[in-house]
């Protein structure tokens, strides 16, 4: 602030008539400032909570002319993606006759910006002047100003910003406002504000203004990549690409494909126009559409919990997997004749499910196709090998019986009219690294009768830690000759569940679990090697009746639940509840 702006003019005359020192008139008894604190304030506007938190600083003990605060105000909006329209309001008392100066920025993420003052004295026509001059740090971050004003003397509510909307959503939309306080420096005598104070609340309140959205044009994409203006939205299969669709006002369109409605966040008045781009949902789109997308860290203890409205995620080596777990009923999907539940959805975006049968029951004996010996015989490690061959780790020179049992079914059923909607490309796990010791890998046993654990056996049995790395790709990651990973060594795109899905999904071994979607009240096979004790027993993990991950010797028979991978590019219909499964648009 220039010279010309001194705030506090204090004349000669006046110090001799009141008789006091000039240090009266320093910075800690010039004005008193307590802010505003908005801690935890909420309101419960059309059904959803909003929250308001933060702090309306104006507290320094140091205020002269030209003082700045800067401020954060965070708002999130809780409930059932509804779009609400509300206005932020201060209340409180101002008792200065200098009115403050308000400025509000808004965006979609925290910001780090802060404040620095430098107090200045000067003597001018042998007086001297107090004033401040302060500088924002990195304000350019927030964009421009959505509303300015004054908090007058003796006002007691001001809409600092007026016709704001947000988003409610089941996680929380959250939006920050940043507000500029000032003390101006009015070049007069302010001597008057001596001793007075500002005070009050950030609330908000709903506004009763509608969401006028003007969708000036919409563009579906073509197959040749290039984009076609329609009359009409689109309505099912189709999602808003965020890159190339525009608002005004700094409005930020997306695609609701649980309902087929656009919703539009940072919202900031009536009257925004936009220009919608849209293009093929994938399957992985419509799965996650609406889901409250979440993160497990412990594996320690059966998942019982309803989860509908859930889905996980996990990120590894390829990328980020999204999967079921607990007690979800919206991962049915209607497939060649068939129910089947969706496992996850993998890295690459296809869509990994088991076989439910032919009914959307899910306890009891038809939900597998039927019971079979993992191998018929159990006395050599090789026998834990969903292929294998005689002392060699990780051979693939023979089908185990379970497997022609799976390529069978794949032959009958799938291949021909439903191949082409099937991933080439996904694989299925069967670790076999092995291990003499129970508690660590060593990568030692594995052939013959050598007492051997296995992979899933240190990370679920000792540990409680599963992954969806296969750790030896190479051998153990079964797929077809199409795929561009893993050993090519399968005729027929399937296999079965590996005891890591199981421990994702919320089994634990050794804890029973009959609330979650893959308790069937029947003993069936997963893919996962889990020993070879050296009486002669291979065995492999089980998902046992009562939900629990267990184990049996591979020469008993239990139930057989093949796994699919639909490709990524399938269209799919349906909310994947008992009512309206997911379905694969046919083509």
């Amino acid at each position: 602030m220039g010279k010309n702006k001194q705030l506090i003019v204090i004349v000669l005359s006046l110090i001799a008539v009141i008789g006091v020192s000039l240090a009266y008139f320093t910075v800690s008894s010039l004005i008193s400032g307590n802010g505003s604190s908005v801690q935890g304030t909420t309101a419960t506007i059309q059904g959803s909570t909003i929250t308001v938190e933060g702090t309306l600083e104006f507290n320094d003990l140091d205020i002269l002319p030209g003082h700045k605060n800067v401020s954060s105000i965070k708002i999130t909006a809780t409930g059932d993606n509804t779009l609400i329209p509300y206005n932020v309001i201060w209340n409180g008392e101002n008792t200065l006759n200098t009115p403050l100066n308000y400025t509000v920025y808004k965006t979609s993420s925290e910001i780090e910006v802060d404040s620095t003052c430098k107090d200045t004295r000067e003597v001018v026509d042998g007086a001297y002047m107090y004033y401040e001059e302060c500088e924002i740090t990195n304000i350019e971050e927030l964009g421009t100003a959505i509303s300015t004003g004054t908090i007058n003397t003796s006002e007691e509510k001001v809409t600092l910003v007026k016709d704001e909307f947000i988003t409610s959503t089941p996680s929380g939309d959250e939006m920050y406002y940043y507000i500029i306080l000032e003390y101006p420096n009015l070049n007069e005598a302010q001597n008057i504000d001596i001793g007075g104070s500002f005070n009050g609340e950030i609330t908000i309140e709903e506004s009763n203004v509608e969401p006028d959205i003007n969708i000036i044009a919409a563009y579906i994409e073509q197959e040749d990549g290039t984009y076609e203006e329609v009359s009409d939205i689109p309505q099912d299969g189709y999602i808003i690409n965020t890159e190339k669709s525009v608002c005004s006002n700094n409005a930020v369109p997306s695609w609701d494909l649980t309902d087929n409605s656009l919703k539009v966040s940072s919202l900031t008045k009536s009257g925004t126009s936009c220009y919608l781009y849209f293009e093929e949902a994938t399957a992985r789109d419509i799965i996650l559409a609406g889901k409250d997308i979440q993160e497990r860290t412990d594996f320690s203890s059966a998942l019982t919990t309803n989860t509908n409205g859930i889905i996980y995620q996990e990120e590894t080596s390829d990328g980020t997997t999204y999967y079921f777990a607990g007690n979800t009923t919206e991962n049915w999907v209607s497939f060649a004749g068939y129910y089947w539940r969706i496992i996850r959805v993998n890295e690459d975006g296809s869509i990994r499910m088991i076989y439910n049968g032919i009914t959307t029951d899910q306890m009891g004996e038809g939900t597998q196709l039927q019971i079979s010996s993992f191998n018929s015989s159990r006395d050599n490690n090789a026998y834990v090998g969903y292929m294998y061959t005689l002392d060699n780790v990780h051979g693939t020179g023979t089908d185990s019986g379970i497997k022609k049992i799976v390529d069978n079914f794949y032959r009958d059923h799938i291949a021909g009219k439903f191949e082409h909607y099937i991933s080439k490309e996904a694989g299925f796990c069967g670790d076999r690294t092995r291990s003499t010791s129970e508690s660590s890998l060593n990568n030692s046993g594995g052939t013959g009768t050598t007492q051997t654990y296995y992979g899933a056996y240190i990370r679920l049995e000792t540990n409680k830690t599963p992954t969806f790395e296969c750790s030896d790709e190479a051998y153990d990651l079964y797929t077809a000759q199409e795929s561009s990973k893993g050993n090519h060594a399968l005729t027929y795109p399937i296999g079965l569940i590996t005891a890591d899905e199981v421990a994702y999904a919320g089994g634990v071994n050794g804890s029973s679990n009959s609330s979650y979607y893959l308790c069937t009240n029947q003993d069936y096979w997963t893919m996962s090697p889990y020993d070879f004790f050296t009486l002669g027993y291979a065995s492999a993990f089980l998902m046992n009746s009562n939900g629990s991950l267990t184990w049996s010797n591979v020469n008993v028979t239990d139930g057989v639940r093949p796994v699919l991978n639909l490709d990524a590019g399938v269209t799919l219909i349906g909310d994947g509840t008992v009512d309206l499964p997911y379905q694969v648009v046919m083509s």
